[in-house]
């Protein structure tokens, strides 16, 4: 996942590895941090890939050089390659989704509605266990009450999120439909 920011990112232009982490920090979120420990040896990998190229500046004026990362060709083939790859489903699904819904604009329409296609079956399918729970435990009514009725209550918020979602996402289908390319 983080690969894939990384070379968005740099398919929007040169940039630090501090301005990285800066943005992958605001991208992920208050509860979804990356460490400087995490970044740099990623970083470090994409260069030895050859996905990433990797300038000194010395302009700067500080006391050492600026490491400034660059997209290659192969790393544009690689981005391309992030963004073609169909969504795995899992707890980093919905991370993963919205880190290529960012660069959408750097990618073919198809490309684009098939990532937002199969987001729409990720949600479909988390609609669908929601509400075969929910009838589950409307049928067997398991004790005890409380607990029972708390639980109905945190299955309607998932299932009114999960409604809210699909909507948002039908509706983003379409409007990537009728955008010309």
């Amino acid at each position: 996942m983080y690969d894939l920011f990384v070379l968005g990112e740099l398919v929007t232009g040169d940039k630090h590895g501090y301005m990285l982490q800066e943005i992958l920090k605001n991208a992920g979120g208050p509860y979804r941090q990356i460490s400087s420990g995490t970044l740099y040896p990623l970083l470090s990998r994409m260069v030895d890939n050859g996905w990433i190229h990797l300038k000194l500046d010395e302009t700067g004026g500080g006391k050492r050089p600026r490491k400034i990362y660059q997209i290659t060709d192969a790393g544009q083939q690689k981005f391309l390659e992030l963004m073609e790859k169909p969504l795995e489903f899992n707890m980093d699904t919905e991370h993963h989704f919205h880190f290529k819904m960012v660069y959408f604009r750097y990618v073919p329409k198809e490309i684009r509605l098939a990532c937002l296609e199969q987001y729409l079956t990720y949600l479909e399918t988390n609609l669908k266990h929601v509400t075969e729970f929910e009838a589950e435990i409307t049928f067997y009514k398991p004790e005890p009450e409380k607990q029972r009725l708390q639980l109905m209550r945190v299955l309607d918020h998932r299932r009114q999120m999960g409604l809210t979602n699909i909507k948002w996402i039908r509706q983003e289908i379409e409007a990537v439909k009728s955008t010309e390319e």
